[in-house]
């Protein structure tokens, strides 16, 4: 992660704590140091055409599964990603 939200896929050192996310048991792409999970949105920048999407790392705490909100399970469907090879 950089000075913004935006994430940017690049070759990093293995000891570039910052950079590492794992994938957890729920599909999310959690990264370690800053507990933020990457996030499908519409792109905030004003710029950009209006049906750009983005992926952003967002603050992905919750209360866990127990009494989730339907909020919260709408908002874990844009955290979730699956990864398919072609």
């Amino acid at each position: 992660m950089q000075n913004n939200a935006y994430l940017l896929a690049k070759d990093c050192a293995r000891s570039e704590t910052r950079q590492q996310w794992k994938y957890t048991w729920r599909a999310e792409l959690y990264n370690t140091w800053s507990r933020y999970c990457a996030t499908h949105v519409t792109d905030p920048d004003t710029g950009a055409p209006a049906d750009r999407q983005i992926a952003m790392a967002q603050d992905c705490s919750d209360a866990g599964d127990a009494g989730r909100s339907s909020d919260s399970a709408l908002q874990l469907q844009f955290r979730t990603w699956q990864f398919v090879a072609n």
